[in-house]
């Protein structure tokens, strides 16, 4: 039976076979007679055809809410899906893509991958697939047809903004799933690192990524861990682990097994003991996340910046059923090295996730005199039982509009569109095999003389309103005007990407990035604590 421990946020579920031999009182026997009645009786007689598969799922995710909000149930279709993303790679054609106009539409080729190697560059439309029509293919079609086994071929038909069509032969490979978004020198010295997630081999990718800003200048380190959500626990530790210097506890987990209780230590040969590093995040970071702020607070080796995280200190394990789903069950708690328990209350599922969107959560959480205060390695006062607390606060604020915030997170990815159809005019012709800390003053130019006319927007919008009956969106010019700073930005990390790559559009995003920049202005703190 496989079993993997997880640090992430599911919605989850268990088995009734597993309960059925842990209790053997009467009563227990007589709700699962019940249960089996109820079955019954709705497949006999409710009064329409029922898929007893989706209701017998229903009942075991409904039974497992009754646990906690991360004992999750996973079917086979979904299991396939999230063991792939944990193992960080499938084999295909390596591209991310979007259903724009009705057909596949790469948003970027993934790097050296056959897609990249083939010369497919974001914006290109797919619109045959080994000569048959893909307009407005269906996604498990798109999987069924361009994924396939390593070494085979699949031929796409490209349309291309100003060329005829013409066809391609990829040739299939194994495909990353990367956990770092970007890499790259702020300046000549700050390196900046984004992880998204938490898979087999994200702690690998995180290890080249410093080892490569290190060859070419880094001496601080800005790791943002906003709207991660966590993953595996090993990788977290790797990661935490190679920056501790000492045999300091990492994190610990206590449970009803004797199994379920760890200690988990540094082993002191850390790889980067000096390295200043500021870790950012904000009420999405959850989970592995929480084990990286945590520790680094705790062991005083890091500044956490941003807002409260998540809170999810609950550790799962997960177990393959017969059918081929699974479920991931909450074994154990963990705590980090000051012995902070970060799991919030979950006594109302609703009211777990919706109290993240409350505004100044951190003023709230203030008054909460259940928290329990513990001290760091030095004696700083930190807190537990409702995430990690930042050392410095920066709080959430959302000044769009409606009407913009509908552009800018529009499904038909409008302002990617716009980029796409613009960005020959902002070639500033950086070539991608320059170093990194030699392309920063370029793309400061990038983003400082190229302030784009919002009237060309929109007049480019509404002439996509007319001619895309599907996209059904309206909006008044003074609500995206009064936002247009933002939009802007926007705009011109679409164009950075699709010209240059992620690393580009990131470094776009942080420029004027009230946590980022936050991070720049309290490097200080960061590099005090590995004197």
């Amino acid at each position: 039976m496989n079993k993997h421990t997880y640090f992430f946020i599911p919605i989850v579920a268990i088995g009734l076979c597993y309960i059925l031999f842990t209790s053997s009182t009467q009563e227990f026997f007589t709700k699962i007679k019940s249960l089996s009645q109820v079955i019954k009786l709705v497949e006999n007689y409710y009064v329409e055809d029922v898929d007893m598969d989706e209701l017998v799922d229903g009942s075991i995710r409904g039974l497992l809410e009754t646990l906690d909000p991360h004992s999750s149930y996973i079917t086979a279709d979904e299991f396939e899906k999230i063991d792939e993303q944990m193992k960080g790679e499938f084999e295909g054609i390596g591209i991310e893509f979007s259903m724009l106009d009705g057909y596949i539409t790469v948003i970027a080729p993934i790097s050296g991958t056959p897609s990249d190697r083939a010369g497919l560059l974001s914006g290109d439309q797919i619109v045959k697939i080994n000569g048959e029509s893909a307009y407005k293919i269906k996604q498990d079609e798109i999987i069924k047809k361009l994924r396939g086994p390593k070494g085979t071929n699949v031929t796409v038909t490209i349309k291309r903004l100003g060329a005829d069509n013409f066809d391609v032969i990829l040739t299939r490979d194994k495909i990353p799933i990367n956990s770092v978004m970007a890499s790259f020198l702020y300046n000549q010295t700050i390196g900046y690192i984004n992880i998204n997630r938490f898979g087999a081999k994200t702690f690998e990718e995180v290890d080249t990524s410093i080892d490569s800003l290190i060859s070419i200048g880094m001496e601080d380190l800005i790791l943002d861990l906003r709207g991660n959500p966590g993953g595996l626990m090993d990788q977290a530790l790797e990661m935490l682990n190679s920056f501790i210097h000492s045999n300091d506890t990492l994190l610990y987990t206590n449970g009803r097994m004797a199994s379920a209780n760890q200690v988990y230590r540094a082993n002191q040969n850390t790889k980067y003991p000096n390295i200043p590093i500021v870790v950012l995040i904000n009420r999405s970071s959850a989970s592995a996340s929480e084990i990286i702020s945590g520790g680094m607070q705790d062991l005083d080796r890091g500044i956490v910046i941003g807002e409260t995280s998540f809170g999810k200190g609950l550790v799962q394990r997960q177990y393959g059923l017969q059918d081929g789903s699974a479920v991931r069950i909450t074994i154990a708690k963990y705590y980090t090295p000051s012995g902070r328990l970060i799991q919030r209350e979950f006594d109302a599922l609703d009211e777990y996730y919706l109290d993240l969107a409350q505004d100044n959560r951190e003023i709230i959480d203030s008054t909460d005199t259940s928290l329990i205060a513990y001290k760091t390695k030095s004696g700083r006062t930190v807190y537990g039982g409702g995430g990690i607390t930042p050392d410095i606060y920066i709080p959430y604020k959302n000044n769009l509009t409606q009407d913009s915030q509908k552009l800018i997170y529009n499904p038909n990815r409008l302002l990617f569109k716009y980029a796409n159809s613009i960005k020959q005019l902002y070639d500033i012709k950086i070539k991608t095999d320059i170093p990194v800390n030699t392309w920063t003053k370029k793309t400061n130019n990038l983003i400082n003389n190229n302030k784009l006319s919002s009237d060309d927007f929109l007049n480019w919008l509404d002439k996509e309103i007319i001619n895309n009956k599907d996209l059904n969106f309206s909006y008044t010019k003074d609500s995206i005007i009064m936002n247009w700073n933002e939009i802007n930005n926007k705009i011109i990390e679409e164009i950075a990407s699709n010209l240059y790559g992620k690393d580009y559009k990131y470094f776009v995003r942080v420029y004027q990035d009230p946590y980022f920049l936050a991070g720049l202005e309290n490097l200080d703190q960061a590099r005090a604590l590995v004197k």
